[in-house]
């Protein structure tokens, strides 16, 4: 596939909205590992104390460990649309704003929803072609990556579910 011939300044403001994006991602494990670390604290428990006695922590820290493998999505989503490949873009797109739904994440569902809306208007990708030549096949093929995350998301999702 080919790349666009795009203006390099415009060009960098898309990056920088991916970027800004991945690294949102990337760094939540550590924003909550540091947030767990210190309640523990607060209670004089260990880190791993808390993760036992207390399911909800378990729950949003395993929310926050998916968020790693979303930024290396994310990642692969931008080097698809570099090179037009609409069927692997939307299909992801979808797939993690869904997962982000079933994970009760506002923020990042925003985050991605704006970034992913941002590229479709950029790369110009017709949405209603594109989505109504995709296949099941394909959707497996492409989003395989991706239903691994909304697989996990339901987990949290049924797992907070029952926790109510």
């Amino acid at each position: 596939m080919k790349k666009l011939k795009i203006n390099t300044k415009v060009n960098k403001g898309m990056h920088r909205y991916f970027l800004i994006t991945e690294l949102f991602l990337a760094i939540t494990p550590i924003i909550c590992y540091f947030y767990v670390s210190m309640l523990a604290l607060n209670l004089h428990v260990t880190f791993q104390d808390m993760l036992v006695k207390d399911p909800n922590i378990t729950i949003i820290f395993l929310i926050a460990m998916i968020n790693p493998y979303i930024a290396y999505l994310i990642h692969l989503i931008y080097k698809k649309l570099e090179t037009k490949d609409t069927t692997f873009v939307l299909i992801n797109m979808f797939f993690l704003l869904i997962a982000q739904l079933l994970t009760m994440n506002v923020f990042y569902f925003m985050m991605l929803l704006y970034v992913f809306y941002k590229a479709i208007n950029y790369y110009h990708v017709d949405v209603k072609k594109a989505w109504k030549s995709i296949t099941i096949k394909q959707s497996f093929y492409c989003g395989g990556g991706s239903f691994l995350v909304i697989m996990l998301s339901s987990v949290c999702l049924y797992s907070t579910i029952r926790l109510m």
